[in-house]
């Protein structure tokens, strides 16, 4: 039972970080794919040239 009361504080920091990271998460991933697409695109674009 005394592990319950302590739960709501050490929960609390957790789900701090969470709200910190998916946002950069999100970015980062955004960011990757619209690199991995724009690289994708040139390099189509390149071979249709040929």
């Amino acid at each position: 039972m005394a592990e319950w009361s302590k739960a709501p504080d050490s929960s609390s920091g957790p789900r701090k970080r969470a709200w910190v990271q998916t946002p950069l998460l999100t970015t980062l991933l955004l960011y990757i794919f619209l690199s991995l697409d724009l690289y994708l695109n040139t390099l189509l674009e390149h071979c249709a040239c040929h």
